[in-house]
């Protein structure tokens, strides 16, 4: 009777302890967050032939490059959108000297508000007079 008893015993703990690591391991899963996709853009920026700026960063996929550029460097950004600053280096419009991005070598028609940089973009910005 005592080997039966020790048995079932030492079934009932294994149980227990299967129960336990099965449940500690389910909550673990259910704690974790997703890990969000990023991507690797670099950023080049460039004044009057002066290089203010040449980083790669690892930003979420969905991110614009406003918010790119906002949460990495100084900026003045008009209330309709437009960047006026960047690290303290004004566009002018009486010289008429901009800030203009490309992605790539290419020209990009969207806003920076609109444009979502993909995965080993690299987007050059630049004070240009026109």
């Amino acid at each position: 009777m005592k080997k039966k008893t020790n048995i079932l015993l030492t079934v009932a703990v294994a149980l227990l302890a299967l129960a336990i690591i099965l449940w500690v391991s389910g909550r673990d899963t259910d704690s974790q967050t997703t890990s969000e996709e990023t991507n690797e853009v670099t950023v080049m920026i460039y004044a009057n032939d002066e290089e203010l700026a040449n980083d790669t960063l690892d930003v979420s996929a969905d991110t614009t490059l406003m918010e790119i550029m906002e949460e990495n460097y100084e900026l003045s950004v008009t209330d309709e959108g437009f960047i006026e600053a960047i690290e303290g280096v004004e566009q002018s419009i009486e010289d008429n000297e901009f800030w203009v991005f490309e992605a790539n070598e290419e020209m990009v028609t969207e806003s920076a508000e609109d444009f979502v940089p993909e995965d080993g973009d690299t987007i050059l910005w630049e004070l240009m007079a026109f």
